[in-house]
């Protein structure tokens, strides 16, 4: 009774505040400042509409037959056309033979248990972790049995005795119509096959788990633990390509590199044979993939020739990994609903991550001010970085995410809960923005938000005399003379930057052509030779110089073209619907996200962290993803 007490207060007070949101709506659309607004909105968007720029990006010409007829697509296409040969030749074989692989049988055995939470297979496994840590234990005279293992053992033996797959039991739960109403997910549970949760096969399977982990217990908990989840993980992504690129979204922000990197190569290698054993399967590469192949042939280039060779070879690697997972994306998510998932989830693990920076903020966990100048800041030393390690590549992160948070709020209707929910998930993500105290995210911030308003409903702009008006009030004193810094040569962290770029730029009189090779033991290699007041720097503090310094003027010209062909395809995919379409809002989230970036790295080297830059590729997969799914669409409806 109490707790429907409260229910109906919330409602009533979410009521009420919508009826006077509603009634100061009502009474600016019908004064004269809306109206004088929205003429000089409607004017400029006239213009702008007919403007020649415009033109450049909106022109949907069909150019695919053209550039498959051209050499450098050809050459390029090769791996994936190796990988069509082999599945025409050898792809019902391979097939053939990995159906009826007792291996593949055992894993998906594993794979299928674990997904339905088989209570009968994790007792045996519990059971099989104990017999093995407590004969461990005796092995090394260590003849005690704790209360905890005797706990363990009974808990165990209860769900011996049980065959329930409690993931099934939960489909039609309470939870799963939460997180379908809440966040807007089309969620069910029952995603194993039960034939799988039968028999005593899988029982001995799970001994042999259980008394895997019990021995490496002995060692670390941690390695015990790693043990099911690498068996899951390995034959979850291997079995289901899609399932590794919905990990690895999730899991960028959260993992190590090297973590994420492997995980990356796994769905690659899954997807590379699903498409060999896969009937008909064909490969997406268009201009896009030829720009970022092109880059890595260039970047593979300037490490060969590298001042440190073996360093610059170790960093191609890892972005030859993560720039190819943008193939592994837009050949797998290829339905609507993979796309909004995917998006959603994208969203969510950046909540998560803003989630935590606010606790570091609140809890003062952060107390290194070594990304500040205390003697302009003397009270501001407080910079959040979450799990990201730094304030700056944080912000560059939450820049990707926001927009596309937005979109989500805008989505739904004002009294849908998943409104309130990614409503609460874009405060979040914006307040932790705030909170890096990054000027550069926040120039980046300022145009996304200029873009996407534009954009999407240009008649909020009204809205930007009233905001600007309050600004000065709300925003805490800390922020403000952060704002006011900007481009302030006083502050140590803009001057430093200012002499690391003239020295960049002094060395690139020399190695503009070719570049000095990629990586941090390249750059240090050459640049203190050309360094002002002797400042050291790991990198140039500028995408853009660091690209031309790595690998030469080409680099640079080829990385501005996939950029161009990006943000082309993306308004296409914006002037195909109204403004107020899903695709029309999400092309422009996407847009509005990019150009904040790519401003913020002006300032920063934002490819410096391995995992931003494996991010800005997802980001741009998704986008392209949205671009085929709308042609797709565009294609049944005529």
């Amino acid at each position: 009774m109490k707790g429907v007490k409260i229910i109906t207060m919330q409602s009533l007070i979410l009521t009420y505040f919508m009826r006077v949101f509603a009634i100061i709506a009502h009474v600016f659309r019908r004064s004269r400042i809306y109206k004088l607004l929205n003429a000089i909105y409607a004017a400029f968007s006239h213009a702008w509409a007919n403007s020649v720029i415009v033109g450049i990006f909106t022109a949907d010409n069909n150019k695919n037959e053209f550039e498959k007829q051209s050499a450098v697509y050809k050459i390029l296409n090769l791996p994936f056309a190796f990988f069509t040969l082999l599945r025409d030749h050898a792809g019902g074989w391979l097939g053939r033979q990995i159906e009826k692989s007792y291996a593949v049988h055992i894993g998906r055995s594993a794979l299928h248990n674990m997904m339905a939470i088989n209570t009968r297979f994790f007792g045996i496994m519990m059971l099989g972790v104990i017999i093995s840590y407590t004969a461990c234990k005796f092995a090394l005279s260590d003849k005690g049995v704790g209360v905890i293992t005797l706990t363990a053992c009974i808990a165990a033996v209860v769900l011996c005795l049980f065959n329930v797959n409690v993931m099934g039991a939960l489909d039609t739960s309470f939870i799963a119509r939460f997180v379908q109403k809440a966040l807007g997910f089309d969620v069910h549970f029952d995603f194993f096959k039960r034939s799988y949760t039968q028999g005593a096969a899988r029982l001995v399977l799970a001994a042999i788990i259980g008394l895997g982990m019990g021995a490496l217990a002995m060692v670390s908990p941690i390695l015990a633990l790693a043990l099911p989840c690498g068996i899951f993980g390995l034959t979850v992504v291997l079995y289901y390509p899609a399932a590794g690129v919905f990990f690895a979204v999730f899991a960028a922000p959260f993992v190590p590199t090297m973590a994420l990197a492997g995980l990356c190569l796994l769905t690659l290698g899954s997807l590379v044979i699903k498409s060999i054993t896969t009937p008909y399967f064909k490969w997406k590469f268009d201009g896009m993939g030829m720009g970022i192949l092109g880059l890595l042939i260039l970047f593979l280039i300037s490490s060969l020739t590298s001042f440190a060779p073996a360093k610059s070879v170790q960093v191609w690697f890892m972005y030859a990994v993560f720039m190819c997972f943008y193939f592994v994306i837009i050949n797998t998510v290829r339905t609507k609903k993979q796309l909004h998932g995917l998006l959603k989830l994208f969203v969510i693990a950046g909540a998560l991550v803003s989630v935590y920076g606010f606790m570091q903020y609140i809890f003062g966990w952060t107390t290194n001010n070594l990304w500040i100048d205390e003697t302009m800041f003397e009270t501001d030393a407080m910079r959040v970085y979450s799990t990201l390690e730094n304030p700056n590549v944080l912000g560059e992160y939450l820049l990707l995410v926001l927009p596309v948070a937005a979109v989500f709020m805008c989505k739904y209707k004002l009294r849908e809960l998943p409104k309130w929910i990614y409503g609460l998930f874009t405060a979040l993500l914006l307040g932790c923005l705030i909170l890096t105290q990054s000027r550069g995210c926040w120039l980046g911030l300022a145009l996304s938000a200029a873009v996407f308003v534009t954009f999407t409903n240009g008649r909020w702009w009204a809205l930007a005399p009233i905001v600007l008006a309050i600004l000065p009030f709300a925003l805490p004193p800390s922020i403000i003379n952060r704002l006011l810094s900007i481009g302030n040569m006083a502050d140590t962290s803009t001057s430093y930057r200012v002499f690391i770029w003239f020295g960049t730029i002094a060395m690139l009189r020399d190695f503009w052509l070719g570049g000095i090779g990629m990586g941090e033991a390249a750059f240090n290699s050459v640049y203190p030779f050309y360094s002002y007041s002797a400042i050291a720097a790991p990198h140039s503090h500028n995408l853009y110089l660091q690209l031309i310094s790595e690998s030469g003027i080409c680099a640079l010209a080829l990385f501005i073209a996939v950029m161009i062909v990006f943000l082309r395809k993306m308004t296409i995919v914006h002037r195909r619907g109204e403004n107020t379409s899903f695709n029309s809002m999400m092309s422009t989230a996407i847009i509005s996200g990019l150009l904040g970036f790519l401003l913020q790295s002006m300032f920063d080297y934002t490819f410096y962290n391995y995992r931003v830059m494996a991010m800005f590729f997802m980001f741009l997969a998704m986008g392209m993803a949205l671009k085929y799914i709308t042609d797709a669409d565009e294609r049944k409806a005529v």
